[in-house]
C-alpha cells in the first residue's frame, strides 16, 4: 500500500514539500479531541513506510494505531537460507571467517540472484593458498570475528550476538565487537560454543519469531559456558527489522547500545532448547525504564550551569543571529575561541571551557582568514580544540547526512579524546536542504534533528540565522525557532559617525532571549583590521593582507544594559592573591594546555611557570616565595583555583556556589 492511498485512508490529506501529511489516528492525539490539523507524515524509504506525527505522538503508537486499521504493507514471508546454485546470480558481499591468529578457515557469500527471493549464500573452505573450495567438509568452525571475539574476552568487553553477518556489520559500524554464526536463523553450530567460553555476551534477536527462536536456542547453548549473558531487545518497530535498521534507520549509537545493555536482564535460568517453537519466559523480558514521579515538596531549582556566564547555558540550544553583514561568522568564531580556550568573553567568564565544532555551510573560501585574525587578535596559542567542517550538510530531512555527521564526529572524538562543549552550525539556511523556514513541519524537523544532535553530543548548540525583512520582529522564519531556543543573541550593525583607524565597523550583541538568566543584557564590539600575513607581501595587494576580528568596546553601552556586577568573595580576594590570580589567568593564556587532570579536563600550566609569572609582577623581591606559597593556599581555601600536582588551573565561580563548576 503506497504513502497516498495510507494518507488518504487516514483523512485531511495533502502533498506538502513531496511527501504526504494527513491526520494521526492515535486516540490520544490533541489531549483525545482528535488530529483537527493534519500532522502526520508519511514517507517511502527503501521499500519501507515511515511515520512522523509532529503533534508528539509515541512512535509506537503510531505504528500501532495504522496496524489496527489494517493500513501497512503486508511483511513478506521470512526467507530461509539457500546455499543451491543459481543461474546469473551476483556476488555481492563476502564474510571471511577466521582463526585466533586472523587465517582465513572460510568465507560465506551472498549473491544477488534473478529469482522470487532475490538472494542466495554458498559457504566456501579456504586452502592453503586462498584458494575457494565449494562447502566447509573437515573445515574447523568458527563464530564471525573470532580475533575480536578472543581480545573482548582478555578486555572485559562486552560481545554482541546477532542472526547474520549484514546486522553484525552494522554494530561493528558503531565501535562495538558484534558476531554471528555461518548457519542463520536455523540452528545452532555446537562447534563455536567453546569459543565465548568465559566472555560477556548480549544476545540481540531479529524482531520476528525466527529471531526470537535462534536467541533462545544460542543462549541454551552459551549459558553454561560464559561470565555472564544478556538478552537486550533493541525495540524495533517493523517485523523483521534487525541490528543493521537500528544502526542506519534509527541512528543508534555505541553509547546507546552500551546503556541499552546494562539496562537489559542478565539470563541465570537453564532454557530448554528442545523446545520446537520456543517461546521466552519471563527472564527474557527487560525490566521497563519508569519514569521519575517526585512529590512536590521535594523539588529544588538547579543553578544554572554556564558555558560563557550569563552569555551560554551549557547543554543549551542558542540562535545568533541578525541581517546580512552583520558580523555573524566573525562573532560566532570569537565565542568558539573563548570556549576553547577559556579566555573571558566580552568581560564574562568562560566557566566551562571545552572543545568546539565549527560547521561551515557557506563562506568557505574566507573561513582561513578570519581564523587567522582571531588567533593573532587574541594571541591564541596552536592547539585550541577548535575542529570545522567546511561542507554543506542537510540536517533538516536528510537521514545520510545526519548519519555522516555523527560518524565524522564519534571518529574525531576516538581520535583526539576531546569532549566536545559546542556546536555551531553556519548557517540555519544552508543545514535547511532546501526546505521552507515558514513552514513548521520543516522547521520542526530541524529543531527535532538539532536536538537530537544535542542528546548524542550532550553540548551546547549555537545556530547562525539571519532576521526576517523587518529586523525588529526577530528570526527569519517560523515562530517555533524561538520557541525552541534557549538563548537568542540579536547582532546589530551600527553606522561609524567618524572614522576610527584600524576599525572596520562597531556593533551591539543583545541577549534578546535568556530561559534562565538575564534579558536584555548588550556587549559592544568593534570589527578591528588584522594583518594576516604579518611581514609577507601579499600577491594580490593589500586587502589580501588585512581581515577583521572581533574586539570588545563596552563604552558605547549603557551603564544599565551591561553585565550585572557579582559580589566580592569574602576571601581570597586580598591585594596580593588578586596579583597572583591575575598572575594564574596571564600564564594560563600564555602557557596553558587543556589536560585532563585528576578526571577534570581543564586548560593549566605547572606551578611553577604560575610561580615565575607572579614574581615578574613583584617589584619587592623580599619573602616572595613566602607570599606566593600563602596566596596558593589562601585561593585554594577560598575554591578559585586547585592543584593537582604540578598542575594548577582556575576554579570558574558559577554564581559563588561553593565548588564552583569546573
Amino acid at each position: 500500500m503506497d504513502t497516498e492511498t495510507i494518507a488518504k485512508a487516514l483523512g485531511n490529506a495533502k502533498q506538502v514539500n513531496g511527501q504526504w501529511v494527513c491526520s494521526c489516528p492515535v486516540p490520544g492525539h490533541g489531549r483525545g479531541n482528535g488530529d483537527k490539523n493534519p500532522s502526520l507524515s508519511i514517507t517511502e524509504s527503501d521499500g519501507r513506510v515511515l511515520f512522523h506525527c509532529h503533534g508528539g505522538c509515541d512512535q509506537r503508537d503510531v505504528f500501532d494505531a495504522v496496524r489496527a486499521r489494517d493500513l501497512l504493507p503486508t511483511t513478506p514471508k521470512r526467507e530461509e537460507i539457500s546455499f543451491t546454485q543459481h543461474q546469473d546470480k551476483v556476488l555481492e558481499k563476502e564474510w571471511v571467517y577466521r582463526a585466533e591468529d586472523g587465517t582465513e578457515l572460510f568465507t560465506k557469500r551472498r549473491y544477488k540472484t534473478n529469482d522470487a527471493k532475490g538472494k542466495t549464500y554458498s559457504i566456501h573452505r579456504v586452502d592453503a593458498a586462498g584458494k575457494r573450495i565449494a562447502g566447509i567438509k573437515d573445515t574447523r568452525i568458527v563464530p564471525l570475528n573470532l580475533p575480536e571475539i578472543i581480545e573482548a574476552k582478555q578486555s572485559g568487553r562486552a560481545i554482541y550476538l546477532v542472526e547474520g553477518e549484514k546486522a553484525a556489520d552494522a554494530l561493528t559500524s558503531i565501535g562495538a565487537i558484534a558476531t554471528t554464526s555461518h548457519t542463520g536463523a536455523g540452528s545452532w553450530p555446537t562447534e563455536i560454543t567453546q569459543y565465548f567460553a568465559g566472555a560477556n555476551v548480549v544476545v540481540i534477536p531479529d524482531n520476528d519469531q525466527p529471531g526470537i527462536s535462534y536467541a533462545k536456542r544460542a543462549i541454551a547453548h552459551l549459558l553454561p559456558v560464559v561470565k555472564s549473558i544478556r538478552y537486550l531487545d533493541l525495540g524495533l518497530m517493523m517485523e523483521g527489522d534487525d541490528a543493521y535498521e537500528w544502526v542506519y534507520h534509527a541512528k543508534g549509537t555505541r553509547k546507546e547500545l552500551a546503556e541499552m545493555a546494562r539496562q537489559a536482564p542478565v539470563i541465570t535460568d537453564h532454557l530448554q532448547a528442545a523446545e520446537p517453537e520456543p517461546v521466552l519466559s519471563e527472564a527474557f523480558n527487560p525490566t521497563p525504564q519508569l519514569l521519575n514521579i517526585e512529590a512536590w515538596d521535594t523539588i529544588k531549582d538547579e543553578p544554572v550551569r554556564w558555558i560563557i556566564e550569563n552569555v551560554l547555558p551549557e547543554g543549551g540550544f542558542a540562535a545568533l543571529y541578525g541581517p546580512p553583514g552583520s558580523y555573524k561568522s566573525f562573532v560566532a568564531l570569537d565565542i568558539a575561541e573563548a570556549v576553547a580556550t577559556g579566555r573571558q568573553w566580552m568581560g564574562n567568564q568562560v566557566t566551562n571551557p571545552g572543545a568546539v565544532l565549527y560547521i561551515a555551510g557557506e563562506g568557505h573560501g574566507g573561513i582561513g582568514a578570519r581564523i587567522k585574525a582571531c588567533k593573532i587578535n587574541h594571541q591564541t596559542q596552536d592547539g585550541a580544540e577548535i575542529y570545522v567542517i567546511r561542507y554543506q550538510l542537510n540536517l533538516r530531512s536528510s537521514a545520510d547526512d545526519f548519519n555522516l555527521l555523527m560518524q565524522s564526529i564519534d571518529n574525531l572524538i576516538e581520535r583526539t579524546g576531546i569532549e566536545l562543549r559546542l556546536v555551531q552550525i553556519d548557517t540555519l539556511a544552508r543545514a535547511f536542504g532546501g526546505g521552507n523556514e515558514n513552514d513548521s513541519q520543516d522547521m520542526g524537523a530541524f529543531i527535532h534533528n538539532a536536538g537530537r544532535l544535542q542528546r548524542k553530543l550532550n553540548c551546547a548548540l549555537m545556530v547562525l540565522h539571519h532576521s526576517g525583512k523587518d529586523a525588529t520582529k526577530g528570526l527569519r522564519g517560523h515562530s517555533s525557532l524561538l520557541g525552541a531556543v534557549d538563548t537568542q543573541l540579536e547582532l546589530q550593525k551600527l553606522e561609524q559617525t567618524e572614522r576610527k583607524e584600524g576599525v572596520a565597523g562597531q556593533g551591539i550583541l543583545t541577549i534578546s532571549k535568556q530561559k534562565d538568566g538575564q534579558d536584555n543584557l548588550k556587549f559592544g564590539f568593534e570589527m578591528v583590521q588584522v594583518n594576516i600575513n604579518q611581514g609577507k607581501e601579499s600577491a594580490l595587494g593589500l586587502d589580501d593582507n588585512v581581515s577583521l576580528a572581533v574586539k570588545e568596546n563596552q563604552e558605547m553601552i549603557d551603564e544599565q544594559y551591561k553585565t550585572p556586577p557579582k559580589p566580592p568573595s569574602r576571601s581570597g580576594a586580598g591585594g596580593v592573591q588578586k596579583v597572583a590570580l591575575d598572575a594564574l589567568h596571564k600564564a594560563i593564556s600564555e602557557h596553558g594546555d587543556m589536560r585532563l587532570v585528576d578526571n577534570k579536563r581543564n586548560k593549566s600550566i605547572h606551578v611553577e611557570q604560575w610561580r615565575d609569572a607572579f614574581e615578574a609582577a613583584q617589584t619587592d623581591k623580599a619573602g616572595i616565595k613566602k607570599r606566593f606559597n600563602r596566596c596558593l593556599i589562601s585561593l585554594q581555601n577560598a575554591k578559585k583555583i586547585e592543584v593537582f600536582d604540578p598542575f594548577v588551573w582556575v576554579i570558574w565561580s558559577d554564581g559563588g556556589q561553593d565548588g564552583g563548576d569546573f
